[in-house]
């Protein structure tokens, strides 16, 4: 392994903040991981796994080893009549995953196409769209016990999902680093047509009974009709989390605003948050270096040379101006690092 130094992660973040990393190491098996868990250089400071950096805003530099996850490989776990169990390394691009699964007719996950990122981050924010999360489909998370450097192989329930949550972002942060997942998908196509703005695209293109392979090509329009390319704009897609408040809550709010959106979500009522930052005026405005998109209001972008810190400084004040004006605080979806 080649430990870098001072090492610019410009490339290594979509949002495109050229914060430095103190050290940087490429971990490319489970060998070598575990040969860089049970060095000097892990046990002497902080770390931080990361994937494609598309979930991720760095304040600054960080002052610490990242590691980059580029563990690789997709194998057959388990076949039935009904289903497969596939273990992804956890280096390996989610898209590409998503893709190859529809192509050799795995179903289950197309509602999730295009979300950037890595396999071994999906688990950790539960990454979820259009009507779909991830857990549903996941059989269980492999990774490297770093107290033990051993291998642990946690089940579904033992991860704890929830919305954008999971025990991979809180209990056992800093404490386990994923290597595979495995997850069980369907056979036989059960779409997921339930987001009625997907089912509206999909009509425009399908006159006869849909498809598990229409249904990947139209969230794929939808996400690159209202999504900004982090490669064009610096962002890293949705930057808050849909606040959920109880049903009196909801009701009181609807007295002072008669349109807005909710649905229900268990026994909590959830509410777009692009909505409550466009009622803010928030949408398609510029701070700085920074700004909203005008295509979303849930993305942030960098305009080419903001800095973290401003980037950070813009979403304290949309989250301020929602309060003040909902009395709902947004949480941010995305991962901020010191």
């Amino acid at each position: 392994m080649n430990i870098l130094r001072n090492f610019s992660l410009k490339k290594y973040n979509t949002f495109g903040i050229d914060a430095k990393a103190a050290r940087f190491v490429s971990v490319a098996s489970i060998d070598d991981l575990r040969q860089l868990i049970g060095s000097s250089i892990y046990k002497s400071g902080k770390s931080l796994v990361l994937g494609c950096g598309s979930n991720i805003l760095f304040r600054g530099d960080f002052n610490g080893l990242i590691i980059s996850m580029d563990i690789k490989g997709m194998k057959m776990v388990e076949i039935t009549d009904r289903h497969v169990i596939l273990e992804v390394g956890a280096g390996e691009i989610w898209h590409d995953f998503v893709e190859a699964c529809v192509k050799n007719k795995y179903y289950g996950l197309e509602n999730l196409a295009l979300i950037p990122g890595k396999v071994g981050a999906a688990p950790v924010q539960n990454i979820g769209a259009y009507g779909a999360e991830q857990d549903e489909f996941v059989y269980s998370v492999i990774g490297i016990d770093t107290a033990s450097n051993e291998e642990r192989e946690l089940s579904k329930e033992e991860c704890k999902f929830g919305y954008r949550e999971s025990i991979f972002k809180n209990t056992l942060s800093g404490d386990f680093i994923i290597t595979s997942v495995k997850y069980k998908l369907n056979k036989q196509e059960t779409l997921n047509l339930s987001y009625k703005e997907l089912e509206q695209e999909i009509s425009k293109f399908v006159v006869v009974e849909p498809s598990a392979e229409a249904l990947f090509n139209a969230v794929c329009r939808l996400r690159k009709r209202i999504l900004c390319d982090p490669l064009n704009l610096g962002n890293a897609g949705s930057f808050f989390k849909n606040p959920e408040i109880n049903e009196d809550t909801f009701e009181s709010l609807k007295e002072s605003f008669s349109d807005i959106p909710g649905y229900e979500s268990g026994d909590r009522i959830k509410i777009p948050a692009a909505w409550l930052i466009e009622q803010t005026g928030w949408k398609g405005k510029r701070y700085g270096n920074a700004g909203v998109s005008a295509r979303h209001a849930l993305v942030l972008v960098n305009f080419g040379n903001a800095t973290g810190q401003e980037i950070y400084d813009l979403s304290e004040q949309i989250i301020a101006s929602v309060d003040d004006l909902f009395g709902i605080q947004l949480d941010r979806e995305v991962n901020v690092v010191e």
